[in-house]
């Protein structure tokens, strides 16, 4: 429960916290970026093919000759030294390419943990704020619905590194973890947001009765999405690529459009609960000037004129 001292503190510290959590990701970015690293692998295979059908390139013991007067090393075979010149190429790319994926993997899981548990707390800091302020009592729906309460579990760091691992040595296992993990980042929004509509119309309804305002419609609200539909165009082959792109669409757009929504919201809430009031001053009048004055702030004469000022 909070005391009067912390509510003319920060009484709900979370809306602070917003711009650290809700952290809006550009797909275009991360499209633009895999899509070049894609690009210049293929250019390299591209490269490889050609040199191996090209009838006027030498192979062999010509090429050592060859490649060593015109692309090689001094201390290694020319086609060696040409062909290490590529591998060394494609993996520097694949390796880019693999970190700029998981790098956006990661943010996305990691800050719908860090949004609901901020969403989460908001709910209880705002519920006891109002208890204390308006005697104002607020169900929070995830105490009364089991399966909002199990969207809102935080999503496990380990199952993630796990995900990454199975990826490359067990590829339709990782498969399987990349579904239910997108599942999550996908029904998760959805779920969390449907509870949070429910919660702000319940307390628009409680501020009405004390003639406070607050609109809890909000311009977009996320659609549902059909997961089975999801999953089914993900393991068709040939389909599953392009569906790829749109479904990674969804996990940048979804949460983006939600983090919107609660700046609606939010941008409410911090006007009614105002801004942190300062504590009040126990100095004395002439003890604040001594203070100005040791300072600096004001001069010897402006000192003796405010004083006189203030005595007469």
């Amino acid at each position: 429960m909070f005391n009067s001292q912390l509510n003319e503190g920060n009484p709900v510290p979370e809306l602070s916290r917003r711009k650290i959590t809700d952290r809006r990701l550009s797909f275009g970015i991360y499209l633009g970026i895999m899509l070049i690293l894609i690009g210049l692998l293929i250019t390299i295979a591209a490269a490889m093919v050609i040199y191996w059908i090209h009838p006027n390139i030498p192979r062999g013991v010509e090429s050592y000759y060859y490649f060593n007067f015109n692309y090689g090393l001094p201390f290694f075979p020319g086609y060696f030294s040409y062909f290490a010149g590529w591998t060394i190429a494609t993996v520097a790319i694949f390796l880019a390419l693999s970190t700029v994926f998981w790098w956006y993997q990661w943010q996305l899981y990691i800050r719908r943990n860090e949004h609901i548990e901020r969403s989460k707390n908001l709910r209880k800091s705002l519920s006891a704020w109002l208890k204390e302020k308006y005697k104002i009592n607020l169900e929070d729906p995830v105490s009364s619905d089991i399966q909002i309460s199990l969207h809102e579990q935080p999503r496990s760091t380990g199952f993630f590194v796990l995900w990454v691992i199975l990826s490359y040595l067990l590829a339709p296992v990782g498969l399987i973890f990349t579904l239910v993990i997108w599942y999550w980042l996908t029904s998760d929004y959805y779920i969390h947001e449907q509870g949070e509509i429910r919660f702000f119309y319940q307390l628009s309804e409680k501020l009405k009765e004390r003639k406070i305002l607050f609109n809890p419609k909000i311009v977009k609200p996320l659609p549902p999405r059909s997961m089975i539909l999801y999953i089914v165009l993900m393991i068709i082959p040939g389909v599953n690529l392009v569906w790829a792109i749109w479904w990674s669409y969804v996990l940048f757009q979804d949460p983006n459009t939600h983090f919107d929504s609660h700046e609606l919201w939010e941008s409410q809430l911090e006007k009614i609960i105002g801004e942190p009031k300062p504590a009040p001053s126990s100095e004395s009048p002439i003890e604040i000037l001594k203070r100005r004055y040791a300072k600096g702030e004001i001069t010897k004469e402006e000192f003796e004129q405010m004083k006189k000022d203030l005595t007469d």
